[in-house]
């Protein structure tokens, strides 16, 4: 998942703590960036995050004063001295700018050790979200941009789009709107704002846990229990976390422990969540009826590759018809398995808390595949080491690890460099779960690669947040594959972050269409099965020469579809309760999302639960926007095709993706980019290959 930055959500609209005692000696600065430095000899651009409550609370009122000011200035030029120069990029450059001051501060409500420096960072965050809103509907900033839009300009073709772009920005906004209407559209979307805000921050907040006995922890491997922690009277408390929740899920026998947890689970943050929910969704329906669309997802695809709502529902029927007589075959086994096994009688659904554990055992007992095992060959630091030296090779650079300021002991700095030794930019992985912490995994931009004045081009960074398992007594965090190809995905979003090359800040790293955004990191999941990489990033962790062997490996690619069908209708579902979201009048979400479980997923939603007041992406930028991850996914697979061909660890076809996929960011539009380095617009072929069928299955 991408998390979005400030900066991505203006360019959509338009030292205690230290991981080490000692810094290397600080450089000179550079004054054109905003960003919040480390001042590092050797390191430019690197980020410090020492951020305290106060820094918070001061970046938030300066930065805001300083960007009215700098806007006042634009919007006082006489219509006949404007220029691109004065008026386009200055607009663009001051916002730019306040991106990269206020990223830093705000990213610590997702990850500080401090409950006031998260709160601070949070409050900051929905103040500057709401802040862009008002640019956005300033109609004095539209009338001078407009003015120079009128003139007719003779531009270069990335400095039209740059004009193209913050227009349609300002339509999307509402800048053709009488007075009036513009008043309500900026009311109902600050209210929006901090719906999606307050959604998102219970999600991060929200505490719960299941206490056990020990008995009940039958069918989890001792490495789990022994991480657990135990109450008083000695029960073991397993959290909502995903390193306790889905080992749970996957491999507790007991099957009302895993009801138990299931209904905890999917129901976080239910008492405050579904209202915000289907606030937020009558809110987005107000606020695309204002500007002449029939529904948000209207509103939101205007600007997507997929252009409208029809394209996208057609695009999931499409792929459910293919996958739909799959994923009953595949759960006519499960059920039959569950009959032999627990003696559970078919005519009884497979339930939300059974159908994991019972795919799980379908993988062990009839493809031979088990995880436990095959864990112990994926020490986490032995992953990350493997897959940071096949991707060194496929992009011709070096990442290292780095001495740099951190956020929490527990983050590994790295440094990407070109062969040359010139920095590209810096990534922070911060892996494992603690109180406060964004609770999924996903990627966050840091710092925003763009071209600064006199020329300097400011160095990106970002960050992998995840929540993996903790080293375990004796022995290191281990990954399943399931893990594995997560971190692959995440580091995707890393890639795409890291390799911009866009001059402006709106147009930079992963600052593009939504259905565009998930291209680079679902193309990485494709490494994580290949069988060359396997043996790279594998190595038993009681003795690291020991590699994956051959007949496990062979199991486990082989294993890639058999769950295929299942799983990829379950996304289907996800996708179609969003779409279902933001084209129709729900008025009740928890209903709509049973109707739909059942119908798609073929498997009814627990009773009493509420698993939409925890789906975050419907209020955290993927809104309209969840098809994104299929979408995306057809993509990768066809270009994912060219390494096939070439070879996945071939550095010309590296490049190639690098100078046409990765490097442009939305400089120019995505389908021309697909169709330059395929030489054709992309189909769904590939995809369907991958799902382990073929384009002509009825």
């Amino acid at each position: 998942m991408l998390v979005r930055s400030l900066l991505t959500i203006l360019a959509v609209v338009c030292c205690a703590g230290l991981a080490f005692a000692e810094l290397p000696k600080a450089g000179a600065t550079n004054p054109a960036c905003k960003v919040q430095l480390a001042n590092i000899e050797g390191m430019p651009f690197a980020p410090r995050f020492d951020i305290s409550k106060e820094e918070v609370e001061k970046v938030a009122s300066d930065s805001r004063k300083e960007l009215d000011a700098r806007l006042e200035e634009i919007v006082k030029i006489p219509a006949a001295k404007r220029t691109f120069d004065n008026t386009v990029k200055a607009f663009e450059a001051a916002l730019s700018d306040f991106g990269d001051v206020t990223t830093l501060p705000i990213f610590m409500s997702y990850v500080s050790k401090d409950a006031a420096v998260r709160d601070a960072a949070a409050a900051f965050e929905e103040m500057a979200s709401k802040y862009t809103v008002e640019i956005m509907t300033r109609r004095d900033l539209y009338n001078a941009i407009n003015d120079f839009a009128q003139t007719k300009p003779q531009l270069t073709e990335e400095d039209q789009f740059l004009l193209d772009r913050i227009m349609l920005g300002f339509k999307r906004n509402g800048l053709m709107l009488s007075e009036a209407d513009l008043a309500k559209y900026k009311e109902l979307k600050q209210q929006l704002v901090a719906t999606e805000l307050k959604f998102e921050k219970n999600i991060r907040d929200w505490k719960d846990q299941l206490e056990v006995t020990k008995e009940e922890l039958e069918g989890l491997p001792e490495d789990f229990v022994a991480g657990l922690a135990t109450t008083t009277v000695g029960k073991f408390v397993v959290t909502l976390n995903y390193p306790d929740y889905f080992p749970m899920m996957d491999n507790a026998k007991n099957d009302d422990v895993r009801r138990r947890l299931e209904s905890k689970f999917n129901n976080r943050c239910a008492d405050t969540n579904v209202q915000l929910l289907e606030e937020g969704l009558q809110l987005r329906q107000q606020l695309a009826e204002l500007l002449g669309y029939k529904n948000h997802a209207e509103y939101q695809l205007d600007d997507r590759m997929a252009k409208k709502p029809e394209t996208v529902i057609e695009f999931l029927d499409r792929l459910h018809g293919k996958l739909l007589p799959k994923a009953k075959a595949e759960l006519k086994d499960r059920l039959a398995l569950r009959v032999k096994e627990a003696g559970i009688r078919t005519t009884e659904p497979m339930m939300g808390w059974q159908w994991r554990y019972w795919n799980n055992q379908y993988s062990k007992t009839v493809l031979d595949i088990d995880k436990e095992a095959m864990k112990q060959y994926f020490p986490l630091e032995t992953v990350m080491n493997g897959m940071l030296a096949i991707y060194s090779e496929v992009f011709d650079v070096v990442m290292e690890k780095a001495k740099l300021p951190v956020w929490h002991e527990e983050v590994m700095p790295y440094v990407v460099k070109e062969k040359n030794g010139e920095v590209i930019g810096y990534l922070y992985i911060d892996l494992f779960p603690r109180d406060g912490k964004y609770k999924h995994q996903a990627c966050f931009g840091l710092v925003g690669g763009r071209e600064l004045p006199g020329g300097v081009y400011q160095k990106p960074a970002c960050a992998i947040v995840g929540n993996f398992n903790r080293p375990a007594a004796g022995q290191p965090s281990l990954l399943t594959h399931d893990d594995v190809e997560t971190m692959f995905h995440e580091f995707g979003h890393v890639t795409h972050n890291i390799f911009t090359k866009a001059r402006y800040g709106m147009f930079s790293g992963t600052a593009v269409a939504r259905d565009f955004v998930e291209v680079p990191s679902t193309i990485l999941e494709n490494w994580a099965w290949n069988k060359d990489v396997l043996k790279r990033i594998s190595g038993h962790w009681k003795n690291p020469s020991e590699k994956l062997p051959d007949a496990m490996i062979d199991r486990l690619i082989k294993s890639r579809t058999f769950d295929s069908g299942l799983v990829n209708v379950r996304q289907i579902f996800l996708t179609k309760f969003d779409m279902a979201c933001h084209t129709t009048d729900l008025k009740n979400t928890t209903i709509t999302y049973g109707k739909l479980q059942q119908k798609i997923m073929l498997m009814p939603k627990s009773v009493g639960t509420h698993p939409q007041a925890s789906f975050g992406h419907l209020m955290g930028g993927y809104d309209a926007g969840y098809y994104g991850y299929l979408w995306a996914r057809a993509i990768s697979a066809d270009i994912f095709t060219e390494f096939e061909k070439n070879g996945v660890f071939d550095g010309t076809t590296g490049k190639k993706y690098r100078d046409l996929i990765l490097a442009p960011g939305r400089t120019a539009d995505q389908n021309v980019q697909v169709q330059a380095f395929l030489g054709r617009s992309f189909n769904e072929d590939a995809l369907l290959r991958q799902f382990g069928l073929t384009a002509d299955t009825k």
